[in-house]
Protein backbone atom coordinates (compact mmCIF):
# COMPACT_ATOMS: atom_id res chain seq x y z
CA UNK A 1 0.00 0.00 0.00
CA UNK A 2 1.26 3.48 -0.89
CA UNK A 3 0.75 5.70 2.14
CA UNK A 4 -0.42 9.28 1.66
CA UNK A 5 -2.83 11.68 3.33
CA UNK A 6 -5.44 10.57 0.80
CA UNK A 7 -4.85 6.94 1.77
CA UNK A 8 -5.26 7.77 5.46
CA UNK A 9 -8.47 9.70 4.78
CA UNK A 10 -9.83 6.81 2.70
CA UNK A 11 -9.10 4.27 5.44
CA UNK A 12 -10.71 6.49 8.05
CA UNK A 13 -13.82 6.80 5.87
CA UNK A 14 -13.87 3.02 5.46
CA UNK A 15 -14.09 2.69 9.24
CA UNK A 16 -10.58 1.45 9.91
CA UNK A 17 -9.77 1.57 13.62
CA UNK A 18 -13.44 1.93 14.54
CA UNK A 19 -16.05 -0.34 16.05
CA UNK A 20 -15.99 -2.84 18.91
CA UNK A 21 -16.29 -6.58 19.18
CA UNK A 22 -17.40 -8.19 15.89
CA UNK A 23 -17.70 -4.78 14.19
CA UNK A 24 -14.14 -3.61 14.87
CA UNK A 25 -11.94 -3.01 11.83
CA UNK A 26 -8.16 -2.88 12.48
CA UNK A 27 -6.23 0.08 11.14
CA UNK A 28 -4.03 -2.21 9.08
CA UNK A 29 -4.54 -5.71 7.66
CA UNK A 30 -1.85 -8.27 6.97
CA UNK A 31 -2.32 -7.62 3.25
CA UNK A 32 -1.63 -3.88 3.57
CA UNK A 33 2.13 -4.14 3.81
CA UNK A 34 5.02 -6.55 4.04
CA UNK A 35 5.70 -7.96 7.50
CA UNK A 36 9.17 -9.15 8.52
CA UNK A 37 7.60 -11.92 10.59
CA UNK A 38 4.91 -14.50 10.06
CA UNK A 39 1.38 -13.15 9.97
CA UNK A 40 -1.76 -14.76 11.40
CA UNK A 41 -5.48 -14.26 10.71
CA UNK A 42 -7.29 -16.36 13.34
CA UNK A 43 -11.05 -16.34 13.73
CA UNK A 44 -12.11 -15.93 17.35
CA UNK A 45 -15.45 -17.34 18.49
CA UNK A 46 -15.04 -15.33 21.68
CA UNK A 47 -14.71 -11.97 19.91
CA UNK A 48 -16.77 -12.87 16.85
CA UNK A 49 -14.40 -11.94 14.04
CA UNK A 50 -11.15 -12.62 12.23
CA UNK A 51 -8.10 -10.90 13.68
CA UNK A 52 -5.11 -9.35 11.93
CA UNK A 53 -1.83 -10.27 13.63
CA UNK A 54 1.46 -9.15 12.11
CA UNK A 55 3.97 -11.40 13.90
CA UNK A 56 4.37 -14.58 15.90
CA UNK A 57 4.74 -12.44 19.03
CA UNK A 58 1.34 -10.86 18.42
CA UNK A 59 -0.16 -14.31 17.85
CA UNK A 60 1.25 -15.58 21.17
CA UNK A 61 -0.03 -12.54 23.06
CA UNK A 62 -3.41 -12.92 21.39
CA UNK A 63 -3.62 -16.51 22.69
CA UNK A 64 -3.10 -15.26 26.24
CA UNK A 65 -5.57 -12.39 25.94
CA UNK A 66 -8.25 -14.57 24.37
CA UNK A 67 -7.89 -17.14 27.16
CA UNK A 68 -8.23 -14.56 29.95
CA UNK A 69 -11.81 -14.64 31.18
CA UNK A 70 -11.86 -10.98 32.22
CA UNK A 71 -10.96 -9.88 28.67
CA UNK A 72 -14.18 -9.12 26.82
CA UNK A 73 -12.75 -7.52 23.68
CA UNK A 74 -9.41 -7.25 21.87
CA UNK A 75 -8.77 -4.60 19.23
CA UNK A 76 -5.50 -5.17 17.40
CA UNK A 77 -3.64 -2.58 15.28
CA UNK A 78 -5.54 0.14 17.14
CA UNK A 79 -4.75 3.64 15.83
CA UNK A 80 -3.74 6.48 18.13
CA UNK A 81 -4.80 10.04 17.18
CA UNK A 82 -2.01 11.56 15.06
CA UNK A 83 -2.49 15.05 16.41
CA UNK A 84 -1.87 13.73 19.92
CA UNK A 85 1.13 11.52 19.06
CA UNK A 86 2.70 14.39 17.10
CA UNK A 87 2.23 16.78 20.01
CA UNK A 88 3.66 14.30 22.51
CA UNK A 89 6.63 13.54 20.27
CA UNK A 90 7.30 17.28 20.09
CA UNK A 91 7.07 17.59 23.88
CA UNK A 92 9.48 14.68 24.33
CA UNK A 93 11.91 16.06 21.76
CA UNK A 94 11.40 12.98 19.59
CA UNK A 95 11.08 13.02 15.81
CA UNK A 96 7.65 11.68 14.93
CA UNK A 97 8.07 8.81 12.49
CA UNK A 98 6.81 9.03 8.91
CA UNK A 99 5.86 6.29 6.50
CA UNK A 100 8.99 4.97 4.71
CA UNK A 101 9.93 7.05 1.70
CA UNK A 102 7.40 9.78 2.52
CA UNK A 103 6.95 12.87 4.66
CA UNK A 104 3.53 11.62 5.82
CA UNK A 105 3.41 11.32 9.62
CA UNK A 106 2.80 7.74 10.69
CA UNK A 107 -0.52 6.70 12.20
CA UNK A 108 0.86 5.02 15.30
CA UNK A 109 -0.93 1.87 16.40
CA UNK A 110 -1.13 -0.25 19.51
CA UNK A 111 -0.61 -3.95 18.92
CA UNK A 112 -3.57 -4.58 21.22
CA UNK A 113 -6.16 -2.52 23.05
CA UNK A 114 -7.93 -4.94 25.39
CA UNK A 115 -11.13 -4.36 27.35
CA UNK A 116 -10.95 -6.06 30.75
CA UNK A 117 -13.69 -6.38 33.36
CA UNK A 118 -12.02 -5.34 36.62
CA UNK A 119 -14.03 -4.89 39.81
CA UNK A 120 -17.23 -4.78 37.79
CA UNK A 121 -16.05 -2.07 35.38
CA UNK A 122 -14.64 -2.18 31.87
CA UNK A 123 -11.01 -1.06 31.82
CA UNK A 124 -8.85 -0.48 28.76
CA UNK A 125 -5.28 -1.79 28.68
CA UNK A 126 -2.73 -1.37 25.90
CA UNK A 127 -0.09 -3.90 24.87
CA UNK A 128 2.95 -3.52 22.63
CA UNK A 129 4.72 -6.74 21.66
CA UNK A 130 8.38 -6.52 20.67
CA UNK A 131 11.31 -8.87 20.23
CA UNK A 132 14.56 -8.37 22.12
CA UNK A 133 16.23 -7.42 18.83
CA UNK A 134 13.64 -4.72 18.14
CA UNK A 135 14.32 -3.19 21.54
CA UNK A 136 17.92 -2.58 20.49
CA UNK A 137 16.67 -0.17 17.80
CA UNK A 138 16.62 3.46 19.09
CA UNK A 139 13.75 4.29 16.72
CA UNK A 140 11.66 1.53 18.26
CA UNK A 141 12.40 2.82 21.76
CA UNK A 142 11.29 6.33 20.75
CA UNK A 143 8.17 4.90 19.13
CA UNK A 144 7.31 3.00 22.31
CA UNK A 145 7.91 6.05 24.48
CA UNK A 146 5.46 8.12 22.40
CA UNK A 147 2.91 5.30 22.58
CA UNK A 148 3.37 4.96 26.35
CA UNK A 149 3.00 8.70 26.95
CA UNK A 150 -0.06 8.86 24.67
CA UNK A 151 -1.73 6.03 26.57
CA UNK A 152 -0.81 7.67 29.87
CA UNK A 153 -2.56 10.85 28.74
CA UNK A 154 -5.63 8.76 27.88
CA UNK A 155 -5.50 7.05 31.31
CA UNK A 156 -4.80 3.68 29.69
CA UNK A 157 -2.13 1.43 31.25
CA UNK A 158 0.51 0.48 28.66
CA UNK A 159 2.33 -2.85 28.86
CA UNK A 160 5.50 -3.72 26.96
CA UNK A 161 5.61 -7.44 26.19
CA UNK A 162 8.90 -9.06 25.12
CA UNK A 163 7.93 -12.00 22.94
CA UNK A 164 10.90 -14.20 23.89
CA UNK A 165 9.85 -14.03 27.55
CA UNK A 166 6.29 -15.26 27.03
CA UNK A 167 5.49 -18.69 28.60
CA UNK A 168 6.12 -21.02 25.67
CA UNK A 169 4.73 -24.24 27.19
CA UNK A 170 1.53 -22.50 28.24
CA UNK A 171 1.21 -20.95 24.77
CA UNK A 172 1.77 -24.33 23.09
CA UNK A 173 -1.05 -25.78 25.17
CA UNK A 174 -3.40 -22.87 24.48
CA UNK A 175 -2.72 -23.30 20.76
CA UNK A 176 -3.36 -27.06 21.09
CA UNK A 177 -6.66 -26.47 22.90
CA UNK A 178 -7.73 -23.69 20.53
CA UNK A 179 -7.00 -25.76 17.43
CA UNK A 180 -9.94 -28.04 18.30
CA UNK A 181 -12.53 -25.31 17.72
CA UNK A 182 -14.73 -25.47 14.65
CA UNK A 183 -14.05 -22.97 11.89
CA UNK A 184 -17.05 -20.80 10.95
CA UNK A 185 -17.53 -22.77 7.70
CA UNK A 186 -16.78 -26.21 9.19
CA UNK A 187 -19.22 -29.09 8.70
CA UNK A 188 -20.09 -31.75 11.27
CA UNK A 189 -21.26 -35.34 10.67
CA UNK A 190 -24.63 -34.01 11.84
CA UNK A 191 -25.72 -30.70 13.44
CA UNK A 192 -24.68 -30.63 17.08
CA UNK A 193 -22.34 -33.62 16.72
CA UNK A 194 -19.57 -32.18 18.85
CA UNK A 195 -21.91 -30.57 21.37
CA UNK A 196 -23.52 -33.97 21.84
CA UNK A 197 -20.17 -35.67 22.39
CA UNK A 198 -19.07 -32.95 24.80
CA UNK A 199 -22.07 -33.83 26.96
CA UNK A 200 -21.41 -37.56 26.57
CA UNK A 201 -17.75 -37.24 27.51
CA UNK A 202 -18.58 -35.09 30.53
CA UNK A 203 -21.01 -37.75 31.73
CA UNK A 204 -18.55 -40.52 30.99
CA UNK A 205 -15.70 -38.86 32.89
CA UNK A 206 -17.96 -38.15 35.85
CA UNK A 207 -19.38 -41.69 36.00
CA UNK A 208 -16.20 -43.58 36.81
CA UNK A 209 -12.48 -43.28 37.37
CA UNK A 210 -10.35 -43.72 34.27
CA UNK A 211 -6.82 -45.01 34.65
CA UNK A 212 -4.07 -44.10 32.20
CA UNK A 213 -3.30 -41.07 30.07
CA UNK A 214 -5.71 -38.71 28.33
CA UNK A 215 -4.74 -40.05 24.90
CA UNK A 216 -5.50 -43.61 26.02
CA UNK A 217 -8.89 -42.57 27.39
CA UNK A 218 -9.72 -40.74 24.15
CA UNK A 219 -8.69 -43.71 22.01
CA UNK A 220 -10.99 -45.92 24.11
CA UNK A 221 -13.75 -43.31 23.79
CA UNK A 222 -13.47 -43.43 19.98
CA UNK A 223 -13.89 -47.22 20.09
CA UNK A 224 -16.75 -47.30 22.58
CA UNK A 225 -18.78 -44.64 20.79
CA UNK A 226 -17.88 -45.83 17.26
CA UNK A 227 -16.54 -42.50 16.06
CA UNK A 228 -13.57 -41.73 13.82
CA UNK A 229 -10.14 -41.86 15.36
CA UNK A 230 -9.22 -38.51 16.92
CA UNK A 231 -12.78 -37.40 17.69
CA UNK A 232 -12.38 -38.16 21.39
CA UNK A 233 -9.19 -36.11 21.75
CA UNK A 234 -10.78 -33.23 19.86
CA UNK A 235 -13.84 -33.34 22.12
CA UNK A 236 -11.57 -33.35 25.19
CA UNK A 237 -9.83 -30.24 23.89
CA UNK A 238 -13.22 -28.63 23.29
CA UNK A 239 -14.10 -29.33 26.92
CA UNK A 240 -10.81 -27.73 27.94
CA UNK A 241 -11.60 -24.71 25.77
CA UNK A 242 -15.03 -24.41 27.42
CA UNK A 243 -13.34 -24.86 30.83
CA UNK A 244 -15.68 -27.76 31.53
CA UNK A 245 -12.44 -29.71 31.88
CA UNK A 246 -9.35 -28.22 33.48
CA UNK A 247 -5.68 -29.12 33.27
CA UNK A 248 -2.25 -27.83 34.18
CA UNK A 249 -1.42 -25.51 31.29
CA UNK A 250 2.28 -25.78 32.18
CA UNK A 251 2.37 -29.53 31.43
CA UNK A 252 4.56 -29.96 28.33
CA UNK A 253 2.68 -33.11 27.20
CA UNK A 254 -0.97 -32.87 28.29
CA UNK A 255 -2.13 -35.69 26.05
CA UNK A 256 0.20 -38.02 28.01
CA UNK A 257 -0.92 -36.72 31.41
CA UNK A 258 -2.77 -39.12 33.72
CA UNK A 259 -6.52 -38.72 33.82
CA UNK A 260 -6.32 -37.95 37.53
CA UNK A 261 -4.63 -34.64 36.64
CA UNK A 262 -7.77 -33.41 34.83
CA UNK A 263 -10.72 -31.93 36.70
CA UNK A 264 -14.36 -31.58 35.66
CA UNK A 265 -15.91 -28.23 36.60
CA UNK A 266 -19.49 -28.89 35.50
CA UNK A 267 -22.06 -31.51 36.37
CA UNK A 268 -23.05 -33.88 33.53
CA UNK A 269 -25.60 -32.27 31.25
CA UNK A 270 -24.80 -28.74 32.46
CA UNK A 271 -21.85 -27.49 30.46
CA UNK A 272 -20.63 -24.09 31.59
CA UNK A 273 -17.46 -22.02 31.73
CA UNK A 274 -15.89 -21.47 35.13
CA UNK A 275 -12.51 -20.63 36.62
CA UNK A 276 -9.50 -18.91 35.15
CA UNK A 277 -7.94 -22.07 33.72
Amino acid sequence: MKWSEDTISRLQNEGRGKGRGPTYSPWVYVTDFYSTGRTHEPFSHKFGRQHQLLSDGEWWMFLLLEWMQDVGDVREQYPLPRNITQEIAHQLGIHHQCYPGTHVPLVMTLDFLATRLIEGKDRLEAYSVKTEAELEDPAQIEHLEVARATCQGMDIPHHLIISERLPKVRLKNLDWIRDAQLDPDATEPFPGFYEDHMSRMTQDMAARRHDGALVDYCTEYDRRYSVDRGVGLRVARMLLSARTLRMDLNNPSPELAHMDSFTLTARPGRLRSVGAG
